[in-house]
């Protein structure tokens, strides 16, 4: 089946150099069918990436649609293939073909997948090598500390506010540190009135939201090592305040 396929993805390229390119394009899907049938996904997200550059070439309404949602059905077949730095390259390009169409929906998906894509190609580098194609030459002492300082920044991203297109983590990463500053001080000592004491957990909890929001009422205080909990959770809270309002500006206000 694939030697009939070749004289098909000859004539696409043929397409493509005179200029042919919504024809080229309908090739290019048709080839790149044939190798996702036989489970070649590598080759399948070649001939979706050559279909989507056919569409970014052409002039007329919806190519820029057209050509991103190729790129993105390239990249899921780069994913199959655990190509994920060609996968994160395609999920780019599919992002920035549909902000071009105004599809703000679809570029924040690909976005959040190009960096994702990303942080898994960098996982698999410095744990997994074998499932890399780079050359053993290139693994030098500062590129695998640049790699890893990369990877701990976007892991760090992800969890806090997916990459800027999941606000809605950052709540959750607020109420974590919240609950988890609670338990926190249970084990030390509160100051509440004019006696010192050992906090419930529901008191710990109320100080915690106190502190986080540093709204500072004044009515407990922390004693011993709990101060040094209680200026890190303060200064947690105004690190997350304006990283949720800028995530929920970037995703929301595109509209």
């Amino acid at each position: 089946m694939m030697d009939d396929i070749r004289p098909i993805e000859k004539e696409a390229h043929r397409l493509l150099e005179d200029n042919e390119y919504q024809k080229a394009a309908g090739l290019f899907y048709q080839v790149a069918d044939a190798y996702i049938q036989n489970r070649q996904h590598q080759q399948a997200a070649f001939c979706l990436a050559q279909a989507a550059s056919c569409w970014a070439l052409k002039a007329g309404e919806k190519t820029f649609y057209n050509a991103a949602t190729m790129y993105e059905k390239a990249a899921k077949q780069a994913q199959s293939a655990h190509d994920f730095e060609y996968a994160s390259l395609l999920y780019k390009h599919a992002a920035v073909s549909y902000e071009r169409d105004l599809e703000y929906l679809g570029f924040s998906e690909c976005f959040y997948l190009s960096k994702e894509c990303y942080r898994k190609s960098l996982k698999n580098s410095l744990f997994h090598p074998h499932k890399t194609k780079k050359e053993p030459g290139k693994r030098s002492l500062k590129n695998l500390i640049r790699k890893f300082i990369s990877l701990c920044f976007l892991t760090f991203s992800w969890a806090l506010w997916g990459y800027g297109e999941r606000p809605q983590r950052t709540i959750l990463f607020g109420c974590i540190l919240i609950v988890g500053f609670a338990f926190v001080y249970t084990g030390g000592s509160l100051m509440m009135g004019e006696a010192s004491s050992q906090p419930r957990l529901s008191e710990a909890m109320y100080f915690s939201v106190v502190t986080f929001t540093t709204l500072g009422y004044g009515d407990i205080v922390p004693l011993g090592l709990n101060k040094v909990f209680a200026v890190m959770e303060a200064l947690s809270g105004l690190f997350i305040a304006p990283v949720f309002i800028t995530g929920l500006s970037r995703k929301y206000l595109r509209f």
